[in-house]
């Protein structure tokens, strides 16, 4: 059993939605996206003798694309900025408090970000690893650190920081 992907084309008829999967040639028809989406699961699974849950399915909407490829390539643009900005955040973290000594909590207020988000890229205080000899001359945080998501709901209080207060984040979906 492999976790190969199946191209699923589909196209609407009238209200239906006509679903092939062409690699297999097989073809059948649903009345919803998430009828299509299950119904092909189905008959991929059945056809290659696999469980539904290790099948993967590449849904697709070919006369669609025009619409849809817009929306994806903003949602791959605003990924990148947010890696971008998490960079960002954890290297003036880094700078904040290791090397100025600024309070994490001075540092989130700085930043617009939870007090936890800053705990996060800054080592433990009294561990074994932070100013023990046999450490010694080793970085307390080396290499680059990469942020995990933060919570859509970390918006910092109205005048905590300069500049425009930042945008809820939601979860990119694919297209």
């Amino acid at each position: 059993m492999s976790s190969d992907q199946f191209q699923v084309l589909l196209r609407r008829v009238g209200r239906w939605w006509a679903v092939d999967i062409p690699r297999l040639d097989l073809h059948t028809q649903c009345r919803t996206l998430e009828g299509a989406e299950e119904l092909a699961r189905g008959l991929v699974a059945e056809a290659v003798g696999a469980p539904p849950d290790l099948i993967v399915l590449n849904m697709v909407v070919p006369e669609l694309e025009p619409v849809l490829t817009p929306v994806a390539e903003a949602r791959h643009r605003r990924a990148a900025a947010v890696a971008a900005e998490d960079q960002a955040i954890a290297a003036a973290v880094r700078e904040l408090v290791d090397k100025l000594h600024v309070s994490q909590g001075d540092a989130a207020r700085l930043l617009g970000v939870p007090t936890s988000e800053v705990a996060h890229f800054t080592p433990q205080r009294g561990t074994a690893t932070a100013g023990t000899r046999q450490n010694a001359g080793q970085q307390r945080n080396p290499g680059p650190v990469l942020s995990p998501p933060r919570p859509g709901a970390a918006v910092p209080v109205s005048g905590s920081r300069p500049g425009l207060p930042r945008r809820q984040r939601q979860t990119a979906s694919p297209a």
